[in-house]
């Protein structure tokens, strides 16, 4: 084992912590927004019998979207960042940013990271599938009458 160290980027944490607090903040307000909405919502989805249940897919599909969006942004990250692992033979790979000095890996650990990394985002996508299976279902189920 090599004892290179790929060095932490300055500011990189505080820059990190406040993308977190945005994203956090941002996901908070579509919350208040959502539940501020909703019985109107659910009023318009109702009003008209002949067009209710297409009203409610379409809601179930904005949901879906909302829930699904950022775990499909994170998998597609995990994938590609196992990816630039296994290309270079290096984890961390080049030009990363990292918040603190991290040994780097090299040859068959490296590997060994990537695999992992993309082993991962492959679980991760399979989820997602079946998360959004169990919505089109949820969207399409006809009740027994």
């Amino acid at each position: 084992m090599s004892h290179e160290i790929h060095r932490a980027t300055p500011g990189a944490g505080r820059r990190i912590a406040m993308r977190f607090a945005l994203v956090t903040a941002g996901g908070a307000l579509l919350v208040a927004i959502a539940q501020a909405y909703q019985p109107a919502l659910l009023e318009w989805a109702a009003s008209d019998p002949a067009r209710t249940r297409s009203r409610a897919q379409l809601l179930i599909a904005g949901v879906a979207f909302v829930l699904l969006a950022p775990l499909a942004g994170f998998t597609l990250y995990m994938w590609r960042l196992g990816t630039r692992t296994l290309n270079e033979g290096r984890f961390p790979p080049e030009r990363m940013t990292v918040i603190r000095d991290t040994p780097v890996l090299r040859g068959r650990e490296a590997r060994g990271r990537g695999q992992l990394l993309r082993s991962f985002a492959a679980i991760l996508f399979a989820l997602l599938v079946l998360m959004a299976i169990v919505l089109v279902r949820l969207a399409t189920f006809a009740p027994s009458a």
